[in-house]
């Protein structure tokens, strides 16, 4: 059976099949919000789901029908799950709908975890996932010893 992981860290996303690394983002968070002002505004989510979508989507189908281990290491997806460790992909369109309506309307500004959020549905949508289990912890306890 596949495992599918997502590594979050400040300096990179990494994505990882069967514990071999598919591709690997520089820049994390900030990359897919490059262009964005101290201000977030819809537009900068819009831009952030057509990069998060050009670096997904050649590895897409590798995913369909699988679950993703995310390994937050920054922490931020967290709080917007409410402590769950498995988020159905209702629950992960639910909270990008809550997040985008806050950017929408000035109260949300933490880039970081906006990006987050944007990567992990753009990649429960394109990738078709069956779930996600949020992970704080060690790399090597998702990914194995790579």
């Amino acid at each position: 059976m596949s495992q599918q992981c997502l590594i979050i860290e400040q300096e990179a996303y990494e994505l990882w099949l069967d514990e071999k690394l598919l591709t690997r983002l520089p820049g994390g968070a900030a990359s897919l919000l490059a262009g964005a002002g101290p201000q977030l505004r819809e537009i900068d989510i819009e831009t952030a789901i057509e990069h998060a979508e050009d670096w997904l989507m050649p590895f897409s189908k590798l995913f369909e029908g699988l679950q993703l281990q995310v390994l937050d290491r920054n922490g931020g997806l967290r709080s917007y799950f409410a402590d769950h460790e498995y988020c159905s992909l209702e629950q992960v369109e639910q909270v990008f709908t809550n997040v985008h309506y806050e950017v929408v309307h000035g109260r949300e500004n933490n880039k970081n975890s906006v990006s987050d959020i944007v990567l992990l549905r753009e990649l429960a949508h394109h990738g078709r996932l069956s779930g996600i289990v949020l992970n704080i912890g060690d790399a090597a306890s998702v990914i194995g010893d790579t």
